[in-house]
């Protein structure tokens, strides 16, 4: 779907930069608590942790928030997650120690057939895991706001945009691979490709 829009006209890039969310760990862990209705939250905000079943629910939910794990795909980024956290600058083993620690961790199937569980508990163990090897092993919670990856949805909203922007019929974005003799495609292929589509990286 990501290539329909870019034959589109290449205006993902655009339509992408109106879209970007940015949001941080302690915004999204504020969201989470009023979400799940978690009393007394003062010891979260001061990001001290208690190991229990509201903890879990809560990373669950601060890792689907800052769409470190996406459930649609059942993928769970890595590089994501580490940008909510700082190591010590004199630490020079985090990456293999936080490593090390992932080894360790059981990869649950992405939803519990068991009668007796909740809806992705499997899962909610494996992140809360993943989210201790990065508190424990590789360093502290930060105040960074990074843009978060588009969701499945967002994309193809942002396909539509796009098409609509240009005037391309929904009937001819679902059909993608006819969009590359669409007249306005070259135009803007040449465009993109002198310059005009460019993203800076962080």
């Amino acid at each position: 779907m990501l290539d329909v829009c870019r034959a589109s006209l290449l205006l993902t890039v655009y339509g992408i930069k109106h879209h970007i969310l940015t949001k941080s760990w302690s915004e999204a862990q504020s969201d989470c608590l009023q979400y799940l209705r978690i009393e007394s939250p003062g010891r979260y905000l001061s990001h001290r942790y208690r190991d229990n079943q509201a903890l879990k629910q809560l990373i669950f939910c601060i890792m689907l928030n800052l769409r470190i794990y996406d459930p649609t795909q059942n993928v769970l980024r890595l590089e994501a997650m580490g940008q909510f956290f700082n190591p010590d600058k004199t630490d020079t083993l985090y990456v293999n120690r936080t490593n090390a620690c992932l080894l360790r961790v059981k990869v649950a199937p992405l939803v519990d057939s068991s009668e007796d569980s909740l809806p992705y508990s499997g899962v909610m163990e494996t992140l809360y895991e993943v989210f201790r090897c990065f508190y424990h092993c590789y360093g502290n919670i930060n105040t960074n706001a990074p843009k978060l990856p588009p969701t499945v949805l967002e994309l193809e909203q942002i396909q539509q945009e796009c098409a609509r922007i240009i005037g391309v019929s929904e009937r001819l974005l679902d059909g993608g691979l006819q969009l590359r003799s669409h007249p306005r495609y070259t135009t803007q292929e040449a465009t993109a490709k002198s310059g005009g589509g460019k993203v800076n990286s962080k």
